[in-house]
């Protein structure tokens, strides 16, 4: 895990299975992450992570990049190479460079009187012109 941990990213295990089923299991394996119970499914069902016979979770990953989209989804995972599998993943979105015709990332960001701007806010309202500079006080 310290690779992904690296990354900044948090990882969950989600399943049907109880909080006193998850203790067992993380005595037993110690996975390094939370293990999270979906005794109702519906976080399974709201991720379309449902197994073949709607009882249980499938067996599916997500990675959700920082502005909340998703930007993976493996629904046929090789449990001996998850863990490199995820952290490629990872690494490509987050060395990614933004190209004409992509979905702008959300963000939030404070003015210098301390007002905060969301970008989604604008979305279908207003045009956004983002100009980055190097620093204040600097020519170009």
């Amino acid at each position: 895990m310290t690779k992904i941990d690296a990354t900044e990213t948090v990882v969950y295990g989600i399943s049907g299975d109880s909080q006193e089923s998850h203790y067992k299991f993380q005595e037993q394996y110690q996975f390094g992450f939370p293990l999270l119970s979906d005794s109702a499914l519906a976080v399974s069902r709201l991720y379309s992570s449902m197994s073949d016979d709607k009882q249980k979770s499938s067996r599916t990953t997500f990675v959700i990049d920082r502005a909340g989209y998703v930007r993976s989804i493996n629904n046929n995972v090789n449990i001996p190479q998850h863990g490199t599998e995820v952290l490629k993943t990872i690494q490509s979105m987050t060395s990614y460079e933004i190209k004409v015709g992509d979905l702008a990332p959300d963000f939030v960001a404070y003015d210098e009187n301390g007002k905060g701007y969301r970008l989604r806010d604008f979305r279908n309202k207003r045009n956004v012109v983002l100009s980055f500079y190097p620093m204040d006080m600097t020519p170009g």
